[in-house]
């Protein structure tokens, strides 16, 4: 079972940075580009704070897979 996201999509949809994004949610520019593209599992803090920060469900944003 694996985490996918569509965090890049947003992000970029939205014209903001990973940068930008990062700093707004308290995480490292690094662990964003891990998760955005799908080398680290975010944690459940992440999740939230990522959803709270688009303003959108967490199931909008991750999905679980088989």
């Amino acid at each position: 079972m694996a985490v996918t996201n569509n965090t890049r999509e947003i992000r970029e949809q939205r014209g903001i940075y990973q940068d930008d994004l990062a700093a707004a949610i308290g995480f490292s520019t690094k662990t964003v580009g891990r998760i955005e593209r799908g080398d680290s599992t975010p944690s459940a803090e992440f999740m939230l704070r990522i959803s709270k920060y688009f303003n959108l469900l967490v199931e909008d944003v991750f999905h679980v897979e088989d």
